[in-house]
């Protein structure tokens, strides 16, 4: 038995395949491969782009259904000096997207305005709506938000508002709002390839192509040309492309089969310097002033791969994602948002654009300066923007003035800068105030009415308290209960609600079953927000609870450490650790990996922190050197570590450094007896 309720399940792998990706790798990550393989990454492809992937393995913008139909609006907009508006969320993700839009709006010359909400709650409001269109706003921009406003957007529409709906929300149904564009990777036509992006990332795609939009290659005919020459005669193949994407493929066996598509072609990539010479002489080409250029290699993957390489280290292109992608990043850390694909790699980007120039905000920047200074760290993580970054960013939002963190981060003026940064430091206490308040009065009601222990979903209902921290609470009871959260607060006529959910459990599927009585509601599988008629709570809760009955497995209760790979003594050195921070960043999606050492000895069993909370002891096998152990806040277990002879060990592997001498140690996360 473990010494905790917690149960471990250990990955298997096939480990020739991990070898075979090993030796493939450079040395520097080559022992974390049969980590890569349990977490899918079963190529040495993948795990190079896991490991080493930048802004040219990002998707193309254009992959979303109408994304050009979205970029004509703008460019209209913009050249007519048409006013327009961009409307988000108040939190992080909110946040960061309306600036993305804003300063990449902004720098095209266009005429922009902004909103977040205030008191009236989460998602598009008429009253607002109106106000701006009287202000003449021709144009509106939704940004992580607007896939559950069909009536919102229908009123805009009659008010003569060309909506352009960016959002990266479960859409409640296929029912979609009457917008002018929708940009959402989950919508069912959207051929986006990863789901999993936040409201930010939406809006940075939204922003990129229209950057895009603006340079000689947009929406031109680009020809990537593999052949070979053979005295007069070619063979090989052409794929078409435009804003990169694959419009026509096929192969040929003679120079004139693709004359015809190189007369329209803007530019034409070449494989070797004889076609690209032979090409150059062609009267059609010169006729055309087409551009021909060489990226020397035989594979039609890898010319693609070095076109798209060569567009995304475009000046235009690189200086955007220095702009954009340190805000991009905090917002998908804030939502939540799995770190794979190419959220881990705006996530990397971003935080190291944050490292190089934390003042490049100036706002941002004295919040990190004291981050850093409380925390006696150097370095950005996403653990640290987690913790200590997103709810401070978040504050303003939830005490209604989130209009402050989104001048906070747009302003480059240092005395605005620290004004605004005063402001959001007076408001996050009184978040926590308020939380703390919250708190207690929701747990006093848990009491009364619910059980616990046995119910499958903890549904609680408040009245009269403050809606901007019911999330926060719900995330709180959901870890300490490991179940589905319902929180709702009413003022006798209407129940505003947030929920969040354990792994497995779709909450969004939940309310979608109850929609008939809801007034409104979206948000992700595991975390989302309604509103209804107070006078239906009763309901809401009986069929709320009817519906987890159906659909809640107990395995969603269960409380498992994955166990990826087991190690040795020998194993647990500071190049093993280097070679696992080499998978950096972590988070949701990409966890810190997870270890298990057994049979080892316990020695030098002692207890330390200033409640002594903390539990620190060494470990040996088989006559091996020492390794330091620390438990956090567990030294309860003190008598049960000294009791046994040989323990089995889950954990995580840090680093220590005393005295310029630095060493790999265990950072404990269970542990059980040997049998």
């Amino acid at each position: 038995m473990s010494n905790t309720d917690k149960i471990w399940k250990e990955v298997k792998v096939d480990s020739p395949k991990a070898s075979a990706i090993a030796s493939s790798l450079p040395s520097s990550v080559s022992k974390v491969a049969q980590i890569l393989l349990a977490r899918g990454i079963n190529t040495v492809e993948k795990a190079k782009e896991f490991i080493y992937g930048s802004v040219e393995c990002l998707h193309n913008p254009f992959l979303f259904h109408d994304m050009p139909k979205a970029i004509e609006r703008l460019k209209k907009a913009l050249e007519h000096k048409e006013l327009i508006l961009v409307y988000g969320d108040r939190d992080v993700d909110g946040v960061t997207s309306v600036n993305i839009i804003v300063d990449t709006v902004r720098k095209l010359g266009g005429d922009i305005e902004w909103y977040v909400p205030a008191e009236e709650g989460y998602g598009l409001n008429k009253d607002v709506i109106s106000k701006y269109a009287s202000e003449k706003v021709k144009v509106l921009i939704t940004v992580d938000c607007g896939i559950s406003s069909n009536e919102e957007i229908e009123y805009a529409q009659t008010l003569r508002m060309d909506v352009i709906l960016t959002d990266h929300h479960e859409t409640p149904s296929e029912c979609y709002p009457n917008a002018y564009a929708i940009i959402n990777p989950k919508t069912a036509n959207s051929n986006y390839p990863f789901k999993h992006i936040a409201g930010c990332v939406v809006a940075l795609k939204l922003a990129q192509a229209l950057t895009l939009s603006f340079s000689k290659e947009y929406d031109k005919n680009i020809v990537l040309y593999y052949a070979k020459k053979d005295g007069e005669n070619f063979s090989g193949g052409c794929l078409s492309l435009k804003n990169g994407l694959e419009i026509k493929k096929f192969d040929f066996k003679s120079i004139y089969e693709v004359e015809c598509d190189l007369r329209k072609a803007f530019k034409v990539y070449v494989n070797s310097s004889e076609v690209k010479d032979f090409l150059i002489k062609k009267d059609a080409l010169l006729g055309n002033k087409v551009t021909v250029i060489d990226i020397a290699t035989e594979d039609i993957d890898e010319l693609k791969k070095a076109y798209i390489e060569k567009i995304s280290n475009d000046d235009i292109l690189r200086s955007f994602y220095e702009e954009n992608l340190d805000l991009c990043a905090l917002g998908i850390i804030a939502d939540s948002m799995p770190l794979s694909d190419e959220n881990r790699i705006i996530v990397r980007e971003g935080l190291r654009i944050i490292k190089d120039n934390s003042h490049k905000r100036p706002g941002l920047g004295f919040l990190l300066d004291d981050v850093f200074a409380l925390k006696g760290i150097e370095n950005i993580t996403t653990k640290l923007v987690s913790w200590s970054v997103t709810p401070v960013i978040n504050s303003s939002g939830r005490m209604h003035k989130g209009k402050l963190s989104v001048e906070l981060l747009m302003t480059k003026d240092v005395l605005k800068a620290k004004s605004l940064y005063s402001e959001i430091i007076k408001l996050n206490e009184n978040r926590r105030y308020l939380q703390f308040e919250n708190i207690k009065q929701f747990k006093h009601l848990l009491k009364e009415q619910c059980n616990p222990e046995s119910d499958k979903v903890l549904i609680v209902k408040a009245s009269n308290l403050d809606h901007g921290v019911t999330g926060i609470v719900a995330s709180q009871m959901v870890k300490s209960y490991a179940k589905p959260v319902f929180l709702f607060i009413t003022d006798g006529k209407e129940a505003i609600g947030a929920v969040r959910s354990v792994e497995g459990f779709d909450v969004v599927a939940a309310l979608e079953s109850v929609k008939d009585i809801l007034i409104k509601y979206g948000g992700h599988s595991q975390a989302a927000g309604f509103t209804l008629e107070d006078s239906k709570s009763d309901e809401f809760i009986k069929r709320i609870c009817e519906y987890t009955d159906k659909n809640l497995k107990k395995t969603s209760f269960l409380n498992t450490i994955l166990i990826e790979t087991e190690l040795r003594i020998s194993d647990i050195t500071v190049d093993y650790y280097r070679q696992v921070e080499m998978m950096q960043p972590f988070g949701i999606g990409n966890l810190q990996p997870v270890f298990c050492i057994k049979r080892v000895t316990p020695t030098e069993i002692s207890v330390f922190g200033s409640r002594g909370e903390h539990l620190k002891f060494k470990i040996s096998q088989k006559g091996s050197r020492n390794v330091v152990a620390i438990f956090w806040g567990e030294s309860k277990l003190a008598k049960f570590v000294q009791s046994e002879t040989f323990l089995d060990i889950a954990f995580n592997i840090d680093l220590t450094e005393r005295s310029d001498n630095k060493t790999a140690q265990l950072r404990v996360l269970d542990i059980k007896p040997s049998y």
